[in-house]
Formats: C-alpha cells, sequence, structure tokens
C-alpha cells in the first residue's frame, strides 16, 4: 500500500502518459464501486497492458509489487483486491505466464505499440535470439525465414499439443508476443506458405492483444496462404478475416468447437466475400436453427464449391429452405455433407429440389439424421444421376416397402433398424441386371441367419457388387453358409462356372475366417482364371461327356484349357483325353489313321525318292 501511495502521489507525468496511451488505442475504463476519475481510481482501473506501454520504470515495479496476488482472469488493481484468500494460491500458479507477457512488453514496448521496424532488426537478429525452444520453434522460424518450399504448414498449437507426442514440423507454439511478432514477419514475407493450422485452445496466452492482433495483420498481407484449419477458440476466426480474402483461399475447415451466434456471424459474413472457395468444412455445436438458416445465403457467392461439409450444426427445416437457394449455383459442387443435423423428410423435400440442377454432384452424405422410407424414397428418385455415392446411416429407414436400389454405386445403410422385409427389397435390387450397386455397408441392420440367406440368394447372378458390409449383426454359421453355394456351386462344372466371381468381402467386423477363405479367389481381376480355379478345385475329375455331341471337334478346345489353367494337374488332362478314347475309340482310331497319312504325305512331298539314271 505504501509503494501504491507512493507511486500515485509521485508519477503524474506517467499518469497523463498512461491516459494518453488508453485514449490513443481506443480503450475505456470501467470504474468500480462509483470510483471517479481521479489518479487513484485511474490507477486502480487501468490494465496492466497500459503499465507496460508507457516504459515507465516505477510503474513497472508498481506491476511487479502485485505479481503474487495477481489472476489472468483480473487484470486490473480493483479485481484484485476482490480475490478471497482461498483463491491467491491459485492465482499464484498461473500468475507467471501473464506476469511474462507484461514483462516482454516492457522490454520491448513497441510489441504493443505495433511499430517494431522488423525488417531493419532481421539482418542482426538470430533464431537462436528470437526463442529459446531449440527444436520445434527454431526449425519452423527458420524454414520460414529461409522461405522453404519444404515446409507443409505453419501449424499454431497449444503449450500441450507442443510438448506432447503429436507435434509436426511446421508447428509453433508462441512462446512470448516478441516471438510472435518475429513469427508474423516472417509468415508475411513467406512466397511458399500456403497452409495455415490453428489446434488448441490458449494458443496466444503468453502474447498481448496488441501482439496477436499485429499478428493476424501480417497474416492478412501474406497472399500465398490457400488453405486453413481451425480447430481452437473460435474468436480467432474474427482476426481471420482480412487473411481469408486478402489470400484468396480455397480451402477452410473450422471443427471441434461450440460455434455461438457472434462466431458464426463472423465467418459467414467473411465466407459470402471469397469466390475462390472450394472446399468448406464447418463441424461443432451450434444452437437455434434459425440463425443458421440465416447466415447460409451468404454462401451463395461462393459459386466455385466443390466441397461443402456443414456437420453437427443444428440444421433443420429453416436452414434446409436456405440450401435449397444457394445450391443451384454451386454448378461444380461434387461433395454435400449434413451429418449429424436435424434433416427430416420434409426437409429432404428442399434438399432435392436445390440439387436437382448439381449435375457434377458425386456423393451425398446424410448420416444421423431423421430420415424415414419416405426421404429415403425421394433422394432415391431426385438426386441427379450423377450422385454415385449415398451415405444415409444411423437414420430411421427401414425398406418397409419396395424402392429400387438401382442407381448409386455406394450405399450405406448401417445403423438403419431394417425391418424382417427389408432384405428382400435389397435382394430384387441386387437381382436386377441394371443395379449398379458396388459397395453396399448393412452392418448393425437387424440381419439374421434367414435375411442373410433372402441377401445371397439376390446375389447369384450379380456381377457388380465386390462388397457387402454385414459385420455386426445377428449372422450364425447357418447365415454365413447360405454365401457357399453363391461364391462356388459344385453341382456341377457349368454350375461352377456361373457362381458369383465378383464379391470379394462381407465386411471386417465380426466375419467367420471360413468365410473370408471363400471369398479370396474373387480378388483376382481375371475373372476367367477366377473361373477356372473354382472348377479346378471343386471339381477334382472332369465330366466330358457334356462335350461329346460335337465327337472331337471340342477335345483340342479341351487340351487348351487343362494346358492354360492346369499346367500342375496332368492327370486330369491324361485323363480327360481318355474319356473321349474311350468314349468313341473309332473315331480316335480313324483320326489317328488320317494324321499318320497326312504325315506320311508331307514326309513324300519334303524327300522325294531317288532316281537313278
Amino acid at each position: 500500500n505504501a509503494l501504491h501511495d507512493e507511486q500515485v502521489g509521485g508519477n503524474r507525468d506517467a499518469v497523463a502518459a498512461l491516459r494518453s496511451f488508453m485514449e490513443k488505442e481506443g480503450l475505456s475504463i470501467e470504474f468500480s464501486n462509483g470510483g471517479g476519475v481521479d489518479d487513484e481510481s485511474f490507477l486502480d482501473a487501468c490494465p496492466l497492458e497500459a503499465f507496460a506501454a508507457v516504459k515507465s520504470d516505477l510503474l513497472s515495479v508498481f506491476i511487479l509489487a502485485h505479481q503474487d496476488a495477481t489472476d489472468p482472469e483480473f487484470k486490473t488493481v480493483s479485481d484484485i483486491n476482490k480475490l478471497g484468500k482461498g483463491k491467491l494460491e491459485e492465482a499464484k500458479a498461473n500468475v507467471r505466464k501473464k506476469i511474462k507477457v507484461a514483462y516482454d512488453c516492457r522490454r520491448n514496448p513497441n510489441i504493443l505499440l505495433n511499430n517494431t521496424d522488423y525488417d531493419a532488426l532481421a539482418a542482426t537478429t538470430s533464431i537462436e535470439a528470437i526463442t529459446e525452444d531449440v527444436g520445434m520453434n527454431q526449425d519452423t522460424l527458420q524454414s520460414l525465414r529461409d522461405d522453404d518450399a519444404n515446409l507443409p504448414h505453419l501449424r499454431l498449437c497449444s503449450e500441450e499439443i507442443a510438448e506432447g507426442y503429436c507435434s509436426h514440423e511446421g508447428d509453433y507454439f508462441p512462446g512470448s508476443s516478441e516471438e510472435l511478432g518475429w513469427l508474423g514477419h516472417f509468415a508475411k514475407k513467406s512466397t511458399r506458405l500456403q497452409n495455415l493450422i490453428l489446434v488448441g485452445s490458449d494458443i496466444f496466452k503468453n502474447c498481448s492483444k496488441y501482439s496477436v492482433d499485429r499478428f493476424f495483420e501480417d497474416l492478412g498481407r501474406c497472399n500465398h496462404i490457400k488453405n486453413m484449419q481451425i480447430s481452437t477458440d473460435l474468436e480467432v476466426v474474427a482476426k481471420l478475416g482480412p487473411a481469408m480474402k486478402n489470400n484468396d483461399i480455397t480451402d477452410f475447415i473450422a471443427e471441434g468447437s461450440y460455434m455461438g451466434c457472434s462466431e458464426v456471424d463472423s465467418l459467414f459474413k467473411t465466407l459470402g466475400e471469397i469466390q475462390s472457395l472450394e472446399k468448406l468444412i464447418m463441424k461443432g455445436a451450434f444452437g437455434g436453427d434459425g440463425s443458421l438458416g440465416g447466415y447460409i445465403p451468404s454462401l451463395a457467392a461462393c459459386t466455385g464449391m466443390r466441397i461443402l461439409k456443414l456437420k453437427d450444426m443444428g440444421i433443420r427445416t429453416h436452414s434446409c429452405a436456405a440450401l435449397r437457394s444457394i445450391l443451384p449455383r454451386m454448378d461444380a459442387l461434387l461433395e454435400l455433407d449434413l451429418g449429424g443435423n436435424s434433416i427430416n423428410d420434409n426437409c429432404v423435400e428442399d434438399l432435392v429440389s436445390g440439387l436437382a440442377e448439381c449435375n457434377n454432384l458425386l456423393s451425398l452424405r446424410l448420416i444421423s439424421n431423421w430420415l424415414f422410407d419416405d426421404g429415403f424414397d425421394m433422394l432415391i428418385q431426385g438426386l441427379p444421376a450423377s450422385v454415385s455415392l449415398l451415405n444415409v446411416s444411423d437414420n430411421q429407414i427401414a425398406l418397409a416397402r419396395q424402392l429400387p436400389l438401382l442407381k448409386f454405386k455406394e450405399l450405406y445403410l448401417p445403423g438403419n433398424k431394417i425391418c424382417s422385409g427389408g432384405p428382400q427389397v435389397i435382394a430384387a435390387s441386387l437381382a436386377n441386371p441394371e443395379c449398379r450397386l458396388e459397395y453396399l455397408y448393412l452392418s448393425q441392420c437387424n440381419i439374421g441367419d434367414e435375411e442373410t440367406a433372402t441377401l445371397a440368394d439376390g446375389l447369384r447372378n450379380n456381377q457388380r457388387l465386390t462388397r457387402m458390409s454385414l459385420g455386426d449383426n445377428d449372422i450364425t454359421e447357418r447365415g454365413w453358409n447360405a454365401f457357399s453355394s453363391i461364391l462356388c456351386d459344385t453341382s456341377s462344372i457349368n454350375a461352377t462356372y456361373n457362381s458369383n466371381h465378383t464379391l470379394q468381402s462381407l465386411g471386417i467386423y465380426r466375419i467367420p475366417q471360413y468365410v473370408r477363405l471363400m471369398l479370396r479367389p474373387n480378388k483376382e481381376k481375371n475373372k476367367s482364371n477366377v473361373a477356372a480355379n473354382k472348377i479346378l478345385q471343386a471339381h477334382r475329375h472332369l465330366d466330358m461327356r457334356p462335350l461329346f455331341g460335337r465327337e472331337l471337334g471340342l477335345l483340342p478346345y479341351v487340351v487348351a484349357w487343362l494346358e492354360h489353367f492346369a499346367k500342375s494337374r496332368p492327370d486330369l488332362k491324361l485323363s480327360s483325353i481318355f474319356e473321349f478314347v474311350r468314349a468313341m475309340p473309332m473315331k480316335v482310331a480313324e483320326g489317328m489313321t488320317k494324321l499318320a497319312l497326312e504325315a506320311l504325305r508331307s514326309a513324300r512331298v519334303c524327300c522325294p525318292p531317288p532316281t537313278f539314271v
């Protein structure tokens, strides 16, 4: 208190400097308990950063006098005085971080005043002098300074990530305001920095507000950044605006954090001004469908959008109506992902209407929404023909009526409780020659042995489906055995030849080993080889009788086939020839006689008898 009284009485000039600084920076003072505007009240309410900025020795002592009672959440002397004894120990543990910021600012007040001439200092300042971090920080700064083309990204991360096992090349945790200033300077100068990532909380806890603002101003002067990924405190998004617009970014990802109205408002306003945007991924909790629906129209300017993912954003009726108005403008759209929202059958009508003209769309994902059979039917009937992948996992689809599952190459239905008649709906589509399905995912779909047998029968003549995931269902050995006769029908050679040689997988989780072995031969690309190998494995003796109708006409083809596919089975070749000989010995004898006569004639032509004179 004595020190406080001495400073208040003896530093009128310093107080005047403080007032001038606060006015210049546009900072206001909130006086507690009806305090006035006298010097003492002013000093009690003045932020610590302001003390550091004026570079007064006595005022620096004033800051240090309170360092053991300062909590980062309490920025004024009045706030400190409100601390109870119980919080002082916790405050002491955290205070060093805040005091470090103040110390850095006192050591170099230009950090706060944003007037450090980095260009002038760069020639004489070493990387070691900028940061004490011998590893990650120094390497990243050096790569930026050298404009190294091999630097994959600049990833600003939290202290926990920097000190953990998840650190990567290009990572940086700012240890001080001064470090952050240099980092922004080198990033601004770089001509090769294309990827910026911010991950973790409290990335800038060792830096002053002014140094953080200047850092983002520097990023705004860099015009080579194309990709930004944010997984941090989303108030940072508001600061990224200039950098996003000035760099003409193509990819922006923000996920892993709660998004309030202010963050969404700031982000969508910025996105609406970036016509270069091609990829937008947002994932996080956001309350209030009406609010998000009001922001979505901003994306109408992003006509070059190729990938749009709005996941876990509480999208419902209002937002889907907004999407209907902007999707027709996105001619280049390839992927749309609206997983983890509250989209129901009524919403689907808006989506299908908006996507009707997106003729380049390849995939639509609506995982974990509220779709029933009606909504699923609308997707099947209304989506553009270009859509080859539809993922409606974890919805309420039962397949309680006949639906044509023909147009998609990949269909994901895991987590839907399909009714007992649902597998028959699927089997009917699989048996249809027009079915395009190549990948069908049915894990956790309430499928038992009877349903499995139905699905297997649908694959008897299917030559497209390569993967049908049935893991994590109620299938026993009896159900799995239904695929045996589908994959290799041993009732006859023709039946084996006409078996399914396309299906390669039935899933990963809880699939018996013997089922995997049955599927393995189908992985070979040459299906003629697959059929031949199955015939040779399933039939130790080949019945030649069906070929006798053309007498010996087919024997050369049989021999050639065996020489090609059964080199390791000479016994099979001899036994097959013997069947022909035993069945028609006179034909064979006649054939051998003809061959002998032809050989004799050839020999006479080549070697005529000698002429005696």
